[in-house]
């Protein structure tokens, strides 16, 4: 068995890469997700191959963000399991981050030293259910030449799992006042199903103002008008975001747990 990476012009080995993500797609909806532009661009796709040099599996390695954030398949066999984390232990740094709509801290901490794991749930919205506009003077939607107010928007915030790449996929909006950001958001990948949201913000001292709601049904709504799904992540604890969501048509999906590891 051998792993290696598997280079953006190999379109074959990328074009089965799919097929076997799609076997369980929901499952797999971050994995896919990184498939696809604009995140394929910021994503190392690695292929694991069997004697004959047959893919059989595969991992991706995103490097993104200011860690890098590791996304398996769901349901690998145990041996490809552990040659997969063999290899990662020989690639990665010192620290990163698995996501896992499968996997949890014991699977991961035979191989690893688990830092901390936090949990999300995963909820979901299919175009029938999408929400009712709301109109607001402030409300916009991004454009390209906009990336740099929301990059300096979001790197002022310290926001993890942001990068200006991710406004290509043309979903972000802002809402804005006296020339100011107050609040942004849009998504953090998508597939031709569906685009999961992602770096939803609003300043501190702008919240209880419907200025979340407005932001989260714009771009659900964008979205919707041209995927089937919409998805997104929230923190288990944080039930302020969750009943928003909740009212907005979304339903829980499933837990995903974030595990930040070591070597």
């Amino acid at each position: 068995m051998e792993i290696r990476l598997i280079e953006k012009h190999e379109n074959h080995l990328l074009k089965k890469c799919r097929i076997i993500a799609h076997e369980n797609y929901l499952d797999n909806l971050v994995l896919i997700g990184d498939l696809h532009p604009p995140c394929i661009d910021l994503a190392r796709i690695y292929g694991v191959f069997a004697e004959r040099k047959e893919l059989v599996s595969f991992f991706i390695v995103f490097v993104g963000f200011h860690m890098p954030s590791i996304v398996l398949p769901v349901k690998l066999e145990r041996s490809i399991f552990v040659k997969i984390m063999g290899f990662l232990r020989e690639i990665l740094p010192d620290s990163f981050l698995l996501l896992s709509l499968e996997l949890d801290e014991p699977d991961v901490s035979e191989f690893f030293k688990v830092g901390s794991v936090a949990f999300d749930y995963c909820m979901t919205i299919h175009a029938q259910d999408n929400p009712p506009e709301i109109h607001s003077p402030f409300l916009k939607k991004a454009t390209i030449g906009d990336v740099d107010r929301i990059d300096a928007f979001y790197q002022a915030l310290g926001s993890g799992p942001w990068h200006p790449k991710q406004m290509e996929s043309g979903f972000y909006h802002f809402i804005e006042k006296d020339n100011q950001i107050i609040a942004c958001g849009g998504t953090h990948f998508e597939t031709p199903r569906l685009a999961q949201l992602g770096n939803i913000f609003v300043l501190e001292e702008y919240r209880g103002q419907k200025f979340g709601e407005i932001l989260t049904t714009a771009l659900t709504r964008s979205v919707l008008e041209k995927k089937e799904i919409a998805t997104l992540f929230v923190r288990v604890e944080n039930k302020i975001a969750q009943n928003l969501y909740t009212k907005l048509g979304y339903k829980m999906f499933k837990q995903a747990n974030l595990i930040y590891c070591e070597k």
